[in-house]
C-alpha cells in the first residue's frame, strides 16, 4: 500500500488512539452549541498543554470520537488516561457550573442531568454528571485503519440522520480539512496533515 509522508508514523511506540466516550445515560447534551464550544476549547487547551496531535474529532449529541497521536518515545510519561481525565474533567466542571448557575436551568430540568441516586455524592456538585465513566480506546497501527476511522467520524453525523453531508455538521474537524472553518473555530489541523488527493471522499 502506498505510504503518505504526511501521516504520522505507525509502529509499536507511536500509534493513533481512536477514542470514544459517551454522555451520562446517553443524553444529548452536546446538541447544545455552547457545550460543543466548551469541549472544543478544552481539546485545544489540553492539546497545547500535553503536546499531542489532534488528527480529527466529531462531537455528536451523546458521544464524542477523537483521533489523537503523539510520539511516545519523545513523551514516555504521557498516557491516554491522563489526557482524557483532563479533557472530561474540565469540560464537566465548566458545563455543570453553567447549569448550576441557572444560565441553562431550563435544559438542566428538561434533560434530567442529575445522576441516579446510587451515584450521588454529598460533596458539592458531584451529584451532577456529564460523562459516562471511562472511555473506549482503539489503537491504530496502520495508515489504512487510520483513514477508515478518519472517514468514519466525519460521516457519523450523516449516518445518524443529523445532516445530509459532513460539511453541514458544525461540531467536527471536517471543515478544517475539506472546507472553510466556522468563524471562531479555534482548533486547526496539524500543519503536516495535508491528506491531499488520497484523503477519504465524502458525498
Amino acid at each position: 500500500m502506498k505510504q503518505h509522508k504526511n501521516l504520522p508514523k505507525f509502529d509499536d511506540n507511536s500509534y493513533v488512539h481512536f477514542i470514544t466516550t459517551g454522555t451520562c445515560e446517553n443524553r444529548p447534551y452536546f446538541s447544545d452549541g455552547e457545550f460543543c464550544r466548551i469541549l472544543r476549547e478544552e481539546l485545544e487547551f489540553y492539546r497545547d498543554k500535553y503536546g499531542f496531535t489532534l488528527l480529527g474529532y466529531v462531537i455528536m449529541p451523546d458521544h464524542v470520537h477523537l483521533l489523537l497521536w503523539w510520539d511516545k518515545m519523545a513523551k514516555p510519561d504521557l498516557g491516554i488516561s491522563k489526557i482524557m481525565q483532563g479533557i472530561k474533567g474540565t469540560t464537566a466542571r465548566r458545563i455543570i457550573g453553567l447549569m448550576i448557575s441557572g444560565r441553562l436551568e431550563q435544559m438542566l430540568q428538561s434533560t434530567s442531568m442529575i445522576a441516579p441516586e446510587s451515584t450521588k455524592s454529598h460533596k458539592r456538585n458531584l451529584r451532577y454528571r456529564l460523562w459516562q465513566h471511562g472511555f473506549y480506546d482503539f489503537n491504530i497501527y496502520s495508515e489504512e485503519k487510520f483513514l477508515e476511522k478518519f472517514d468514519y467520524i466525519h460521516n457519523n453525523p450523516v449516518k445518524a440522520g443529523l445532516v445530509s453531508s459532513p460539511g453541514n455538521y458544525r461540531c467536527s474537524s471536517y471543515k478544517l480539512y475539506f472546507d472553510t472553518p466556522e468563524v471562531g473555530e479555534s482548533i486547526s489541523p496539524p500543519p503536516d496533515m495535508a491528506l491531499g488527493a488520497d484523503a477519504p471522499r465524502y458525498p
